[in-house]
C-alpha cells in the first residue's frame, strides 16, 4: 500500500519540481551555515587576537575666538583612515596590493589620499630672469629659492635613505623598484603607494603608531573599507579630532589654517627655537601645525603636540585596534584658547559691504552709475581699528574670484587642482590686501604734509596761499583747472588742492617730511603679529631719495639681465649685473667692461648697442623735481597697506599716540586663566593741539561742506553719526583712470572719536565710489555696537569646550 502511494506521488510532476526545490534548498542551506561558521570563526580569531601596544597621547588643539567668545577655529570628530603596521603582511607586493585597494576605495567614493611625497606631477613655472616651465614629474620643497631647495633634497634623500640623486621622473622609477610596485600600476598610483610606503619608513622606529593614509573622511567610505576589512588586513578607520573653522569664508588671512609640518615650518621653528620641532615633541609627519595666520603665529600656545601637553596608554588591543583592556595610562593635556580683538560681527559685514559693493562699481549699479562705473575693480579692503587701544576690529581683503577661499578645505587637505584655482585666479584670492596689499595712498597723504609743515613752522592753520593750478612745470596740476583762489589748510583738504599741498611741501625739507611719516607709522612695520612670520613682510615705505634710488636699482638689475639674455644671448651673473648698475652712465667704461669681462669680443660693433642698451635703462627711474613734488600728493614711490592708513588715521583721532596694531588679545588656559593679555603700546607724539584740531577740522568739511570731496556719498547721513573723514585718489597709470586707487579714510564719532576706518579699492577710479563704502561700514558699525548691550555674550564661549 504505502509503495503503491509511493510510485504515484514519484510519477506526479508537482512532486518531483518540489523535492528537487527542497534538495536545492538544503544544500544552500548547508553551504550558509558553513559559510556561517567560518565568518564566526574569522572575527572570533580577530576578537580573541590581542597585542599590546605603547602609544602618545596628544592633547587637543586650542580654539580661536573673536573678542565675545564666538568660536572662529574649533576641534571636531573625523573619520581617518590608517595603516596599523603590525597587522600588515610581510611581503611588499602583499603590502602595496592592500594599499592599491585602500587607495582605490578612498578616492572612488570621493576623498583623498594624504599626498606627503615631494615628487609631484603636472605643469610647474619656475620665476626666473627668464621663466621656464616643466610638465610631468618634478620636486616640490616649498621654496622658490634654489640653494634652499638643494638642502631640503638631499635632506630628503638622506632621511629616505636614497643614495642616488636623480630628476624627479627617475627617482620615481628607482622609488617603485625599491618598493617593488607592480609594472602595471600606473605611475600616479604608484606615486600614492610609495607616499605611504616613505611614510612608513620615516617613522619605523615607532611600530606602535599608525600611519595616516586618508583625513576626514566620509562615513560611506568608512563603510566601505570596513565591509572589505578581511581583504585589508591592517587598514583601520578611526574617530580624531579635525580642525574646523566655523566661519570657514570670513577673515581666512587672519585666522589661517593647519596642515601637515612642511620643511619650511621646520627651518622656522630652528631659527626660532634652535631645535626642530621633533625635539619638542611633534611627529613631523603627521601631526598639524599651524600654517598660516593665528594658526601659525599662536603655534605655540594652541599646539597640543608639545612634550609638556603628551599623555600616554599602554593597552592591549585587537586587529580594529579597540582597546581590550588599559594597562596603564596619563590624560594628556589640550592647547591654550587664542582669544582675537576681532569681532566677527563686523568681519562679516566689512566683507559683506565691500563685496555688494565692488560687484555694484563694476557693473555700473547705482550709485556707480556713467562715469563712476569703474569695470576693472576686482579687489579691495577695510580696516576698522579702536583708535585707543590698536586692537584690530575687522580687517577685510575681498577678491572677485570665482573660486572660493574656505579654511575648512585646507583642513581636510586640500587638493592641488583647489589650491592652483585660488593662487592663480587674477584677483589674489589668497593675497591679504588689507595688511600686505601696499597702494600708492593719493590724497589721503595730505594730512601728514600738513601736519609736517605746521610742525616745522613751513605755514600756519589760517594762512592762505593762492592757488595757480601747477607750481611749476615738473608739478602735479591741481584737480580744478581754474585753480581753488585763495586757500588755507582746512579748505585745502576739503576740496583736495594739489596745488596748496605742492607749495607747502616745497618749503618743507623732504627728510622733515620723511621723519614725520616714520612716526605716524607710515614708514616702517604696524607691529601686526602675523606679519612677524617668515616671509611675510610689514614695512611701509614713504618715497625719498633713497627709497627711490633703491627701486631704481631693483629694477636696473632685472632689466639689465633680461635685455642681456633675449637681445644678446648672454647670461650675466648677479655680479656682473651689479658690476654695470654700479658703472652706471659711464658709456666707455660700460663698453670696457662688457668686452674685459669677455662678454664681447672687442672687434664686435654690438657692445656699443648693448652699452647705450644700458644708459637707458641707468636714465630711468631717478629722483627728480618731478619726483620730489609727487611725494606729496601721496605719489612717487610711497606704498602703505590699508592697515598703516588706518593706524595713521587713529593717531590724528586721538591726537597724539600712534598705535601699535594688533589682533591677539588673550591667551587662555583651557581652564580659563588669563596666561597672556596685549596690553596697548603706542609712540607718543608732540604735536600741538591747534594743529591736530585744524587737521580734524579740514577731514570734516570733507564729509559736511559743500564742496568737499566727500560731502555728496554722506549727503542724508543720520544726525547722530558723526565723522571726520578723507578721500584719495592715486594715480597708477598716467591717463588710464581706470586703474586710479581709490581710498576713503574716517575716523568716528568726531568729538570723541572710537574707531578709524580705511577703505581701498585698486582700480576704483575715483575716491567717492569708496566713500560709498565707507558710509556704508560706518552706519552697520553703529547698527550692531548700538544694539549690543540687549545680546552681550559672555566671556567664554562654553559651547567651543
Amino acid at each position: 500500500m504505502m509503495m503503491k502511494k509511493l510510485l504515484k506521488l514519484i510519477k506526479n510532476r508537482y512532486f518531483i519540481f518540489g523535492l528537487i526545490i527542497t534538495i536545492m534548498f538544503g544544500i544552500l542551506g548547508f553551504r550558509l551555515a558553513y559559510l556561517t561558521v567560518d565568518m564566526g570563526e574569522y572575527y572570533y580569531k580577530m576578537a580573541q587576537e590581542r597585542k599590546k601596544i605603547e602609544v602618545t597621547l596628544k592633547g587637543a588643539r586650542g580654539n580661536i575666538l573673536d573678542r565675545n567668545g564666538i568660536p572662529l577655529a574649533v576641534n571636531r570628530q573625523i573619520y581617518v583612515a590608517q595603516v596599523d603596521r603590525k597587522w600588515l603582511p610581510a611581503g611588499d607586493e602583499e603590502i602595496n596590493s592592500i594599499l592599491m585597494q585602500a587607495i582605490e576605495i578612498i578616492e572612488q567614493n570621493g576623498d583623498n589620499i594624504l599626498d606627503n611625497i615631494p615628487i609631484k606631477n603636472g605643469v610647474k613655472v619656475y620665476e626666473d630672469i627668464v621663466p621656464y616651465v616643466v610638465d610631468g614629474y618634478y620636486y616640490d620643497f616649498g621654496t622658490e629659492d634654489a640653494e634652499t631647495h638643494i638642502k631640503r633634497y638631499n635632506t630628503w634623500r638622506k632621511e629616505a635613505g636614497i643614495s642616488r640623486d636623480l630628476p624627479a621622473d627617475q627617482m620615481l622609477a628607482y622609488l617603485r623598484e625599491r618598493y617593488k610596485v607592480d609594472p602595471s600600476v600606473s605611475d600616479e598610483l604608484a606615486r600614492k603607494i610609495i607616499s605611504i610606503r616613505l611614510d612608513m619608513y620615516f617613522n619605523r622606529y615607532k611600530q606602535d603608531e599608525p600611519i595616516k593614509i586618508a583625513e576626514d573622511i566620509s562615513s560611506r567610505t568608512v563603510s566601505h573599507l570596513e565591509t572589505y576589512a578581511d581583504e585589508l588586513p591592517g587598514i583601520q578607520t578611526v574617530i580624531e579630532l579635525g580642525r574646523y573653522y566655523p566661519y570657514g569664508t570670513s577673515a581666512q588671512h587672519i585666522v589661517g589654517y593647519v596642515g601637515r609640518i612642511t620643511q619650511n615650518n621646520i627651518d622656522s621653528y630652528q631659527k626660532l627655537y634652535g631645535k626642530s620641532p621633533a625635539e619638542d615633541g611633534y611627529n613631523i609627519y603627521s601631526d598639524k601645525y599651524g600654517q598660516e595666520g593665528i594658526e601659525a603665529y599662536a603655534e605655540k600656545w594652541l599646539t597640543g603636540n608639545t612634550f609638556d601637553k603628551h599623555g600616554y596608554l599602554e593597552a592591549e588591543v585587537d586587529a580594529s585596534r579597540r582597546v581590550i583592556k588599559v594597562l596603564d595610562q596619563k590624560l594628556p593635556k589640550n592647547g591654550n584658547d587664542v582669544v582675537l580683538t576681532l569681532d566677527i560681527r563686523l568681519q562679516r559685514m566689512a566683507e559683506t559691504v565691500l563685496a555688494e559693493y565692488i560687484e555694484k562699481m563694476r557693473e555700473g549699479i547705482e550709485p556707480y552709475e556713467g562715469d563712476n562705473q569703474a569695470p576693472l575693480a576686482n579687489t579691495g579692503a577695510a580696516v576698522i581699528l579702536d583708535v585707543d587701544t590698536g586692537e584690530i576690529l575687522a580687517m577685510a581683503s575681498y577678491a572677485n574670484s570665482k573660486y572660493v577661499y574656505d579654511l575648512n578645505d585646507f583642513a581636510r587637505g586640500i587638493t592641488k587642482t583647489e589650491y592652483s584655482n585660488l593662487q592663480n585666479d587674477p584677483s589674489r584670492p589668497l593675497f591679504p590686501i588689507a595688511f600686505q596689499g601696499g597702494q600708492l595712498p593719493g590724497s589721503v597723504f595730505k594730512m601728514l604734509v600738513g601736519i609736517a609743515a605746521l610742525e616745522e613752522g613751513k605755514v600756519t592753520p589760517g594762512e592762505t596761499i593762492l592757488d595757480r593750478f601747477r607750481l611749476r612745470p615738473s608739478a602735479p596740476a591741481c584737480s580744478s583747472k581754474n585753480g581753488h583762489g585763495r586757500i588755507n589748510l582746512m579748505d585745502a583738504l576739503k576740496v583736495s588742492c594739489n596745488y596748496y599741498f605742492t607749495a607747502i611741501g616745497d618749503r618743507l625739507n623732504i627728510w622733515d617730511l620723511h621723519k614725520w611719516a616714520v612716526r605716524f607709522g607710515l614708514h616702517g612695520p604696524t607691529g601686526l603679529e602675523i606679519l612677524s612670520l617668515d616671509g611675510k613682510t610689514d614695512f611701509n615705505v614713504v618715497a625719498n631719495p633713497d627709497v627711490v634710488e633703491g627701486n631704481r636699482r631693483r629694477t636696473a638689475f632685472s632689466s639689465v639681465k633680461r635685455i642681456m639674455s633675449t637681445k644678446y644671448n648672454i647670461e650675466l651673473t648677479d655680479e656682473q649685473a651689479w658690476d654695470l648698475i654700479d658703472i652706471d652712465r659711464q658709456y666707455t667704461k660700460l663698453v670696457n667692461y662688457l668686452r674685459d669681462n669677455g662678454l664681447f669680443k672687442a672687434d664686435d660693433r654690438k657692445v656699443h648697442d648693448a652699452a647705450n642698451d644700458l644708459l637707458n635703462i641707468f636714465y630711468e627711474g631717478r629722483w627728480s623735481d618731478w619726483e620730489f613734488l609727487r611725494v606729496f600728493i601721496g605719489q612717487s614711490a610711497t606704498s602703505v597697506t590699508p592697515l598703516a592708513v588706518a593706524r595713521y588715521i587713529a593717531a590724528i583721532a586721538n591726537g597724539n599716540r600712534v598705535m601699535e596694531t594688533h589682533v591677539v588679545k588673550q591667551v587662555r588656559s583651557p581652564e580659563g586663566q588669563v596666561i597672556k593679555e596685549t596690553k596697548p603700546k603706542y609712540v607718543k607724539l608732540d604735536i600741538k593741539d591747534r594743529n591736530i584740531a585744524a587737521i580734524k577740522e579740514g577731514m570734516r568739511r570733507v564729509v559736511y561742506e559743500r564742496g568737499g570731496t566727500g560731502y555728496n556719498a554722506f549727503a542724508g547721513l543720520d544726525p547722530s553719526i558723526t565723522l571726520g573723514g578723507k578721500t584719495g585718489t592715486a594715480q597708477v597709470k598716467p591717463g588710464i583712470v581706470e586703474r586710479n586707487t581709490a581710498w576713503f579714510t574716517a575716523f568716528t564719532p568726531y568729538d570723541d572719536p572710537e574707531i578709524a576706518v580705511a577703505v581701498v579699492v585698486p582700480n576704483g577710479k575715483t575716491a567717492g565710489n569708496t566713500a560709498h563704502i565707507a558710509r556704508r561700514i560706518i552706519e552697520e558699525y553703529y547698527k550692531i555696537t548700538r544694539s549690543e548691550q540687549g545680546n552681550a555674550l559672555p566671556d567664554t564661549n562654553e559651547l567651543v569646550r
